[in-house]
């Protein structure tokens, strides 16, 4: 659970191979124990350094579950992102999925164009 004043702003949950994250922070099963740079900096440190990150999200209405979690109001609906990051071998090292407030998360991307 991410929040901004108090105010959730979305889920989000990374998915490992355990080969990958074995002995680390992240096997531990309290919400967000990486630390500073988060799974990336582990992931790194163990030689699986992310490279590239392929991202898709669609809108839907909320569970009442999630409605619930993110204290959203009656007819937001949320958006739902999936997340694969690759190693600059295509190795995938996460899948992460993100429930987001729609009102409350902005995404923003700046690309190089290619040829």
């Amino acid at each position: 659970m991410v929040k901004e004043a108090d105010l959730p702003t979305h889920t989000l949950t990374s998915y490992y191979r355990p080969e990958d994250v074995e002995g680390t922070s992240l096997v531990d099963p309290t919400p967000g124990p990486a630390g500073r740079g988060g799974g990336f900096a582990i992931l790194t440190g163990r030689g699986l350094e992310p490279d590239t990150i392929t991202e898709s999200a669609r809108a839907r209405m909320p569970t009442p579950e999630e409605t619930q979690l993110l204290q959203l109001p009656a007819g937001e609906p949320v958006m739902v992102l999936h997340r694969t990051t690759f190693t600059h071998d295509g190795r995938p090292v996460e899948f992460a999925r993100g429930v987001h407030a729609a009102s409350r998360f902005t995404w923003s991307y700046t690309f190089k164009i290619p040829d």
